[in-house]
Order: structure tokens, then sequence, then C-alpha cells
């Protein structure tokens, strides 16, 4: 049995994080990059940039929001924070045996496991493969699960052998290697991305460098797209992102000078093509972000000229340009945290240098590129993060406060002059400014109501911090903290929320149980762990948690130091037999 277990390596990217503060990251075969073409060294920062913002992305990951990790080991929470009640579990009901295999098919047993079963429609959760640690020290296991079409993708980075892409159904007997690839020196499988019916991914196969592949789920359907960069080098592609049936990507030119290019796909080799050469650092040229809104490309773009600026493409040279200039002339207004609200509009943050960091909107044009509301006048700005459309509203965060609370605002889409829904009290104390303003990392709806992860950094180095689970209906009488904290560790993963009929599974954290999956209805009493995979304080970690096909999978850490991954059933699939999917 472990002591506590650590968590995963962090695998997020951050935009927009201003802070005269120290920040770093645990070790990721998958680089994060700094918007201006930096390393993945951690970083201490001097000064804020100009608007608050710097800029993260990790090779793969399409968004426009995010996190930074801090240089972080602890938890501290304090100030005058409202306590939810002690979660209740409800009594554990017997549950069928496994299946013989110890690794494959193991029902839970182990742990408290809550009634839960019944009153929510989950079947119990099982085991379908455990992975022996990776044979490269500093490397994840499993990476990016990604559902396509009811079929599970994952990639295994490294397996005995090289790295592998699998595919899962969630049966034991379903749960299968696609193609493994040769054992090259830190070669992965990443950047797993829906494009239609079929999945995208990035693997080295020894003769061509890291280049795009294609798979259906079978060995014979899994080839490789295009050899972008001819010959063993590899194309460096990065920021996948599917838009229609077209997907786009950058690929960073082989050399030490970073000079990237905008491509586009079809799933064809004809059909991947160049659409724009971006320059290199010294010229600008460097996309982040993109990200499919309403069917089109979106993305922060740089260029000498204007600094970085909203951009936009519709996969052709000509119409690959700047949406508007918004901070005038060389500087940026780092425009990010975008959200689509529908019929062409889009809300994010960006900074002007009469209005500060607020709140804009934009339908592709520049005509339609305005600000939206000027919340705290003048140049300081409220720093708004938009996160998500809940009830036809826009719902955005504001640090406008001199205590550092977190302001939950909505938004109509149209008008001009949010509503205030509530504060979210700091816990490290009134008037205590914070190396990172608190944000909303992720969020789900279930049931009418919006589930959100709030983060809240701390005040020292190690810096602590606080993440916490709360739920609003859109009123403040109807906004309450369920549960904190949901993670202490030293390596930061945020959890994500996974809606489940009338409630979500998450990540949870307790000091009797550790890092454990939980599940909650909205109410604090039903806010509670779902199972505890390794009794005690030590922490199965759960991550990645993925919908697909009557299944949440999520990766789970093993007592070698592996890492397995499971299978929860819910709905109609909640009582089946685990080696074949049959129901029972």
């Amino acid at each position: 049995m472990h002591a506590a277990l650590p968590r995963h390596e962090a695998h997020f990217l951050a935009w927009d994080i201003r802070m005269p503060a120290c920040l770093g990251f645990t070790h990721n075969p998958h680089p994060l990059r700094q918007w201006d073409g930096g390393s993945t060294t951690p970083i201490c920062l001097a000064q804020p940039f100009h608007g608050g913002a710097i800029s993260w992305r990790e090779v793969g990951m399409g968004r426009w929001s995010g996190l930074a990790v801090v240089c972080s080991v602890g938890l501290a929470c304090g100030g005058a924070l409202p306590e939810p009640e002690q979660p209740v579990l409800e009594e554990p009901i017997p549950e069928e045996s496994g299946t013989a295999d110890s690794e494959a098919g193991e029902q839970a047993g182990a742990g408290e496991v809550s009634g839960m079963w019944s009153s929510s429609k989950l079947g119990p959760p099982y085991l379908l493969r455990n992975f022996p640690p990776p044979v490269t020290p500093g490397f994840r296991g499993i990476t990016e699960l990604v559902d396509v079409g009811g079929t599970l993708f994952f990639g295994v980075n490294p397996e005995t052998g090289g790295p592998s892409l699998w595919r899962s159904d969630g049966t034991v007997a379903g749960t299968v290697r696609v193609r493994q690839f040769p054992a090259v020196a830190g070669a992965t499988v990443t950047g797993l991305t829906v494009l239609g019916n079929r999945l995208f991914f990035v693997a080295d196969d020894g003769e061509h460098g890291a280049e795009p592949w294609l798979s259906d789920g079978t060995a014979a359907g899994t080839h490789l797209l295009r050899d972008v960069s001819p010959g063993p080098d590899s194309s460096l592609v990065e920021e996948p992102a599917a838009v229609g049936e077209t997907l786009f990507f950058v690929r960073r030119l082989p050399g030490t000078e970073v000079h990237e290019e905008l491509w586009k796909s079809d799933g064809t080799e004809a059909g991947t093509m160049l659409v724009k050469d971006l320059g290199t650092v010294a010229t600008g040229g460097i996309a982040i972000g993109l990200t499919n809104f309403g069917g089109v490309l979106f993305f922060s773009g740089l260029d000498p000229e204007h600094g970085r600026e909203p951009w936009t493409s519709d996969g052709t040279e000509a119409g690959t340009r700047i949406v508007r200039d918004i901070f005038p002339g060389p500087e940026s207004s780092f425009p990010n945290f975008p959200v689509f609200v529908g019929a062409g509009v889009s809300y994010f943050a960006a900074t002007d240098p009469v209005h500060g960091r607020e709140l804009w909107r934009t339908d592709g044009t520049e005509l339609g590129t305005v600000l939206v509301e000027d919340i705290v006048p003048g140049p300081g700005g409220s720093r708004p993060r938009p996160f998500t459309v809940f009830k036809d509203r826009l719902y955005f965060t504001s640090s406008e406060s001199p205590e550092g609370a977190l302001r939950l605002r909505k938004l109509k889409p149209g008008r001009t002059r949010s509503e205030v829904i509530t504060d979210i009290p700091n816990p490290f104390g009134p008037g205590a400014p914070a190396p990172l303003e608190p944000l909303v990392i992720n969020s789900a709806e279930a049931d009418g109501q919006l589930f959100m992860t709030v983060f809240f950094p701390g005040l020292t180095s190690p810096t602590p911090r606080d993440v916490q689970l709360w739920r609003t209906n859109g009123t403040r009488s109807g906004t309450r903290l369920l549960h904190r904290p949901l993670l202490i560790s030293a390596s930061f993963q945020p959890p994500n929320l996974i809606p489940v009929g009338d409630r979500i599974l998450f990540t949870g954290f307790s000091e009797e149980t550790g890092d454990e999956l939980w599940v909650s209805d909205g109410s604090v009493r039903g806010t509670r762990l779902l199972h505890d995979f390794l009794p005690g304080p030590a922490s199965s970690a759960p991550l990645f948690l993925t919908r697909s096909d009557g299944y949440v999978f999520f990766v789970n850490l093993g007592f070698d130091g592996g890492e397995q991954l499971w299978a929860l059933p819910f709905g109609k699939r909640r009582c089946l037999d685990v080696d074949t999917g049959t129901a029972r």
C-alpha cells in the first residue's frame, strides 16, 4: 500500500495570468509553450506583462482558457469562507464479485461504496486494464482519453517497445491496442482530436518523424495522414482543432528558429495542405488557441504590426486575417477566455489602453468586434473571464473586489450590462493580494444547475491554494459552496466535472480518503465520496474523466506506480458483464 500518492503532471494551458511571481510546472513530455516562444524551463516574472497577460499552451490542446501551475506544494485554507456540512455517506451495498482476472474486469470492491449505484443509475466501476509504469521516467502512462462516436481512444506513452494507440468499448475484451509505434527517444502518441468519425493524432513511426496520423479504430485503418516534413524530421504538429469536416493545425518547422505555419486537412493526404505561413518569432506569427466557434476558426495571432490580437481563418491564405487591432499598434490586447454563444457571436476578454481588461464580443468582423461593458471605468479593468453559457446567459467572473473575492456575473447576449450573481469569498482573508487571481477552471450543467470548479491561489511560496466545488441556479440564494478542497497536491491537475443524469462526477479530496471519485446532486448532503479505490488516505487520483457510449472512463494510479483504465457504466449499461458488455 502506498503512502499518499503524487498527482499526475499538469496537462493544461494557461492564458492571461497576471502575476509578478514565480510560475512553474511539472515535467511533461508534451512541452508547454509561452506565446513568445519561450522554453519549458520554469520562469520567474519580475513584472507583469502589459494588460496582465502571459500565455501558455500545451501541445495538442486548443483552448483559450486555463490556469498556470504555481510553484506550490501545500494547501492552506483560512479566511471567512462558509464551510459545507460534512458529507453524509450512505450505507454500502453488496457488490457482485469481480472476474477471475486480477488485473482486468475487477469490480470495485475495496473502500467505501455509497448507495448511489441504484439511486443515480450508476453501475459499480470496474478495472479494464493495468498499465505498468512508463519505461522512461517523467513520462505519463495513459494520456488524452477521447470519445470518437462511442469508442474511447487513448495513448499509452511509452509502453515497453514504444508508445501505442489504444481503444475501448467499455469491456475487457474490447480494450485493445490499435497500433504500437517504435521506441524512438521522446516519442509519444499525442494530440488526439476527433475528426468526423475518425481520430486524428500525432505519432512517430521511426521513419517519418512525429507527423499527423488518422485512425478508424482498426490496425488497417490507422495510417500516416501526410509526411508534412519529408524524411525523418518531425513536423511538431500543434493545436489541432476540428471545424466541421476540416481539421486545422499549426506546424512548427524543424530547426532552432521558431517558424510556424497554419495547415488544414480534410482527412486525405491530398487535402492536407498549407493555409498560411505565419512567420517566425522575430516577425510574429505564433498562433495559439485554435478554436471552433460555430463553424469558424478563431485563434490568437501575433504579428509585429498589431501585437497579439484575435484572428480568424476560412481555410484560405487570404481569409486568414486579424479580426481587429483592439490595442492599436504593436501592443497586444491578449484576447482569451472566448465563449461561443450562438448566431456567429463569441465573447472574450481583451485589453485596450482606455478601458483596461474588459469583456468584448465579436461576430468575426472588425465592425462587429466591440467592447461590451466597462465594468471598472478607466484603464484598470475588471479582468473578466468568460467560461460558459447557462440558461441562455453568458457566465463569467470578474476580479474588481479589493478583498480578492471572485465576482460571479451573467449577461444576456446582445445586452451591454451584466448582472452580479454573488461574490465568492477569498479563503485567504480579506485585503490580501494574491500572486494569481482566482478563476473558474471548468464547469458542467446537470439537472438545471451549473457546477463550477473554482481555483484560489495562495499568498506564500511555496504557494498554497484552494480548489472548491460550487453550484448555482443563476440566483444569489441558489449559489453555494458544496465541497472544499477538491484536491491537495504538489503536482496540480484541475479536476474536470462530468454530468451523468441529474448528477456530476468529479475528483474530490478528504483527509480520510485522499483524492478519489466523488458525486454531487447539487446539495451539500448529496456531495459525497462515491468510491475509495485505495482505502485510507492514499490517493488513486482519478484523472481524465470522459463519457463514451454509456460509460464514464477514467485513469487511476496503480499500486506499482503504473496507471489503470477504469469504466463506470451508467443508465442502461449499469448492469452488465464486464468481460463481454452483455446487459443483465
